[in-house]
């Protein structure tokens, strides 16, 4: 009777797991056991699914220590683990980022790999400074071989799991150009110098697990045993470092469910492999595939352009989004003058959405492909008052007084840690500059020793100061001090730090606003100790409040209560949704990116269209999509060319406003219609000479040429145009027929010259030459 009961209540307990699910999400909550991939496209309630299928997994009776669930970004994990809090009280199922999976696999297991528990983890701006540190070292110059040029070679390597052994060989059996050798010998001593600073940079949490699992079997078949189901978020975006780490965890308990869709892998430029996807049939053939096909965010009108977008991708897994919400408005194509005028009418636009009470601020966001189109919106709002906030959640760790104290803090936490021992040796100011910090370096790589511990023996180096070799074991002291109160609360450390240094003491006196903006930041990352302190309670560490300062990411930072707009990129974006969204800047060299085009690379092409996907599925129920006709960027401001993109929009869907109706007509095509009166506000942002070889819209449209120009055949010989980052060129040569010839065009800045395919050349006819 009383087993009869307990099963009743469980199989009720799974019944209501079920409640007011899809028939597919059903089929995807109750799979229990093998491999399975769940194609989530956008809107489709994958988080719901995946956190009910948890819940299930442990009223199937599975242990929830046996579960790992795996997301990209913090604010991601948190959500989920909420949810699987709701639904599991007590339940303390490991959901993890990869990189916090990896801290703490390498927390436990480091010394294999060569690190000691407390390692640091170095930021973007630290991995700079030592790459130029290292640079110096070995006689090259950092003008020359720029610090994050390097670094983001480096990183590729890391992410497709190469070591600098393995980059010098492939560089001795290839011919590679000067900068390859140069990084090849840097990447070396950058490894070197990260490991006898105990230290690691992101890209070494995900390549020394993988090297911790694949040279280290028992106990990659232990970890293997421990985390029997294993699921998989964004699976897409995974690089080949993250993808080996899943697969080992799979290997003898191949209870791994991931969730991803092709159509929104939009981080190639950053490592992640789309194959990695496509490969789960080949890698697990006893795999199970549940597509989740209803969109539960999206208008069907946003939804119907959306798909037909994506539809031109070749690189893609066959599904159709659909949904039962209302058609709604349709998109609407904004066409503007200039950049700035964009700027203004996306701010009246937000402006009437919300002064006529369906919308909040907060409901809206603009996103844009690059950074630098932010500032001529920010001055926009400022202008028109509109409350925004923008989402560069790292930019706060960035700044010179929080990276000082945060430095401070790995120094106690990590007393190897070079980079933080050099950040604040001399901060605040106690007489310790370059030419004594270099001594103690030198001396200290000669003994053998590490910064702090060749400044208790500072009498011992050679032509040191008197006043340094005083100055120098009072500091180590101090940090030695320091590191016996690490044990407590952060925010009191912080203190601590404070008062020992007279840290605040550089600004109060001064009285000026950037001096108390400076104390503000400082009093600020205190707050955050505290509040650290506050939420980790029994668990409270050093350690745990580093790693997740180390790991924020700019999302991390959005804060959905204030009232604002929100600003950020289309890659900050993803995982979001907004009731209003703005996407600006659809033209050639910007949505696609002139990357894509420039190399003429399909795969890259296809990584733009998606992104583009993912911004306008991010839309709930208003979309707003921008074309500036002058372009201000990188103080440049030039004619544009209307993103190919807009081609493959169904045209009966998107709003075009009437009064900017000659800007639509090459995008729809009609080469019939009479080309309406020009925009009087083009021709004063425009010298005379220029605006009468200008063509509009409507011109190219209607085959108007204009000296020897053959605008029906693409480009002739002696034609002028304009390249969005090149600027004023003449076409020199053409190759072949059709949308695939090739255009040669020596451009007048420096007289480059440039091969384009036609079909994708982001050239604007100007006249003749």
């Amino acid at each position: 009777m009383c087993q009869r009961g307990r099963h009743s209540r469980r199989r009720e307990s799974i019944l209501s797991l079920l409640e007011g699910l899809t028939p597919a999400q059903r089929a995807a909550v109750e799979h229990v056991d093998g491999p399975l991939l769940i194609l989530a496209g956008p809107g489709s309630g994958k988080t719901r699914v995946v956190t009910r299928r948890i819940a299930n997994l442990v009223q199937q009776g599975i242990p929830p220590r046996q579960i790992l669930a795996i997301t990209f970004t913090n604010r991601a994990a948190d959500e989920m683990r909420e949810r699987v809090e709701q639904l599991l009280p007590e339940s303390h199922v490991w959901v993890s980022t990869f990189h916090r999976l990896c801290v703490r696999l390498l927390r436990q297991y480091g010394n294999v790999v060569g690190l000691d528990s407390n390692f640091s983890i170095l930021d973007t701006g630290d991995q700079k400074l030592l790459v130029r540190q290292v640079l110096s070292e070995l006689d090259f110059d950092p003008v020359h071989f720029a610090p994050d040029k390097i670094l983001w070679r480096i990183s590729n390597a890391k992410n497709d799991c190469i070591t600098p052994e393995m980059y010098q060989r492939k560089l001795e059996e290839t011919i590679g150009d000067h900068m390859q050798m140069v990084t090849g010998k840097v990447f070396e001593r950058y490894q070197q110098r990260l490991l006898e600073a105990n230290s690691v940079d992101f890209d070494d949490l995900l390549i020394h697990t993988v090297t911790l699992l694949s040279e280290n079997p028992e106990l990659r078949a232990t970890l293997d045993a421990r985390h029997r189901y294993v699921l998989v978020d964004e699976y897409q975006d995974t690089n080949l470092a993250q993808y080996k780490i899943v697969a080992a965890l799979s290997q003898q308990h191949p209870n791994l469910c991931v969730t991803g869709d092709p159509d929104q892998s939009i981080y190639g430029w950053r490592g992640a492999r789309i194959g990695n996807i496509f490969a789960f049939r080949r890698d697990y053939p006893e795999h199970v595939v549940i597509p989740l096909e209803q969109n539960f965010r999206s208008t069907q009108s946003i939804l119907q352009v959306a798909d037909q977008l994506i539809g031109h991708n070749q690189k893609r897994m066959a599904k159709r989004l659909v949904t039962e919400n209302p058609d709604g408005d349709p998109p609407q194509l904004l066409i503007c003058p200039d950049s700035h005028q964009e700027a203004d009418a996306v701010a009246r636009q937000l402006r009437d959405l919300v002064e006529t009470g369906e919308y909040r601020w907060s409901d809206c966001a603009v996103f844009y492909r690059v950074n630098a189109l932010s500032r001529s919106l920010e001055a926009a709002f400022l202008r028109q008052r509109i409350p925004f906030q923008v989402a560069t959640g790292v930019a706060f760790y960035e700044r010179a007084e929080v990276k000082d104290l945060l430095a401070y803090l790995r120094l106690v936490h990590n007393p190897s840690d070079r980079s933080a021992f050099l950040r604040v040796v001399n901060s605040p100011l106690r007489g310790l500059g370059k030419t004594s910090q270099n001594r103690l370096v030198e001396w200290a790589d000669r003994e053998g020793l590490t910064l702090l511990e060749a400044c208790e023996r500072a009498k011992e180096i050679p032509k040191l100061s008197k006043a340094a070799q005083v100055k120098f074991p009072v500091f180590a002291r101090m940090m030695g001090e320091l590191s016996l109160a690490a044990s407590g609360s952060v925010g009191e450390l912080l203190s601590s730090i404070l008062d020992r240094t007279r840290f605040l003491q550089q600004w109060e006196a001064g009285g000026s606003e950037q001096d108390g903006d400076k104390i503000a930041n400082v009093e600020e990352l205190v707050g955050a100790a505290r509040s650290y302190d506050e939420h980790a309670a029994d668990e409270i560490s050093l350690e745990g409040f580093l790693e997740q300062v180390a790991l924020v990411s700019d999302v991390d930072s959005i804060d959905r209560t204030t009232g604002e707009v929100t600003l950020m990129t289309m890659h900050a974006a993803k995982g979001l949704e907004f009731p209003v969204v703005v996407i600006l800047g659809l033209e050639e060299g910007l949505i696609p990116h002139e990357r894509s085009l420039r190399e003429q690379n399909r795969d890259e092409l296809e990584e733009e269209r998606r992104l583009l996907f993912v911004g306008m599925t991010r839309a709930k129920r208003r979309l707003f999509l921008t074309q500036s006709r002058m372009r201000s960027i990188h103080g440049r401001t030039m004619p544009t060319i209307a993103s190919p993109f807009l081609n493959e929009f169904p045209i009966e869907r998107v709003h075009c406003d009437g009064d900017e109706w000659e800007f639509a007509q090459p995008w729809l095509e009609q080469a019939e219609a009479s080309p309406p009166p020009q925009e009087p506000q083009l021709a004063t942002l425009l010298p005379g000479d220029l605006m009468s070889k200008l063509k509009t819209g409507a011109d190219l449209a209607n085959g108007v040429t204009q000296g020897k120009v053959e605008l029906q055949s693409g480009y002739a010989i002696g034609m002028q145009v304009r390249h969005p980052r090149y600027g004023i060129g003449t076409v020199v040569n053409l190759q072949g027929m059709g949308l695939n010839r090739t255009v040669t065009v020596r451009f007048v800045d420096g007289d480059r010259v440039q091969d384009f395919v036609s079909k994708h050349a982001p050239l604007q006819p100007i006249g003749v030459g």
